[in-house]
């Protein structure tokens, strides 16, 4: 269980720590965090890539993303 949390906080971690994240295509970046159901993370790449995040355009690919996020069948 304690590895788990650890794999799942550097995976977090490594999600808004891309560089190649920073100052790109906003709305790509949340859909593809909305798809990984990773949370928002609008305020770590704010914080991370020492600029302006469009949070409008953030959100919108967010929200889309997670709404297509696979759902696992149990």
């Amino acid at each position: 269980m304690r590895r788990l949390i650890l794999l799942a906080a550097v995976l977090l971690a490594g999600c808004a720590g891309n560089a190649a994240d920073c100052g790109g295509n906003w709305r790509a970046v949340g859909e593809r965090d909305g798809r990984l159901g990773a949370g928002s993370q609008a305020e770590r790449y704010q914080s991370r890539c020492g600029g302006p995040v469009d949070t409008a355009a953030y959100d919108a690919g967010y929200a889309d993303g997670f709404s297509h996020r696979p759902i696992p069948s149990w």
